[in-house]
């Protein structure tokens, strides 16, 4: 196991999240991040004692992370970090840009009144957080909107690779969530968005899509450099 000194592994039992959820997302972020490096072994135990909780949570996550492709689990063996982790952070996001944008796209001409209808209840539920600076319910705003694109699309193949981008993606996007400046921004480029998907312009919405996805990810290359990213609370 890596030195935890200057990493903050606990976990927040104040979240809106399940215990099994947050144990899920900090060993995923310590892997993505670096912290776990690949070919580390990830025994439950030390784990549990890292994370001060039980050991039930982290067998349920290992399973999880396995099936991601973040873990591999050698019989008789244990659980190792996959060479899979070894990727750089702006290929991950520069990737989501060009999937998420072929989302928007395929999705312009396939959403129906309904679903826009609730894309523009979510952007007044962010309004709201925004002025709450509820951080936890704009994250979760955020992932659903995407989301919704993304299932909008209606195009299996291209929503699963997405999925396998998002395991790294999220884990660092969550950093440039709580920082005013993105979210305010991020705010407008969803309404531009929405417009986009109103009018069935697939050119403008994919546009707008990427743009803001490359944005987003420069902004969070820049957080990271600055924070000299080390796995600390925010």
């Amino acid at each position: 196991m890596p030195n935890e000194e200057n990493f903050d592994l606990s976990i927040d039992i104040n979240s809106y999240k399940s215990l099994s959820e947050l144990t899920l997302d900090k060993l995923r972020e310590a892997i993505v991040s670096g912290f776990f490096k690949p070919g580390d072994h990830l025994k439950e135990r030390e784990l549990s004692k890292l994370l001060n909780i039980s050991t039930t949570p982290i067998k349920e996550a290992l399973k999880i992370l396995s099936s991601e492709g973040l873990v591999e689990t050698v019989p008789r063996k244990g659980s190792f970090v996959s060479s899979i982790a070894n990727v750089s952070i702006e290929e991950v996001l520069l990737t989501r840009a060009n999937l998420d944008g072929l989302c928007a796209r395929f999705a312009t001409l396939k959403f129906n009144d309904n679903e826009l209808y609730e894309l523009e209840h979510m952007i007044t539920e962010a309004e709201k957080s925004i002025k709450s600076e509820d951080y936890e319910r704009i994250e979760e705003i955020n992932t659903v909107f995407h989301e919704k694109i993304r299932y909008g699309a209606k195009n299996p193949m291209l929503h699963t690779l997405l999925n396998n981008v998002l395991y790294f993606d999220r884990a660092f996007r969550r950093r440039a969530l709580k920082h005013t400046e993105e979210i305010n921004t991020g705010y407008e480029e969803h309404k531009q968005i929405l417009e986009a998907l109103k009018e069935r312009d697939q050119e403008k919405v994919e546009l707008l899509m990427k743009n803001h996805i490359e944005r987003t990810a420069q902004n969070v290359l820049r957080i990271l450099e600055e924070k000299d990213y080390s796995f600390q609370n925010e």
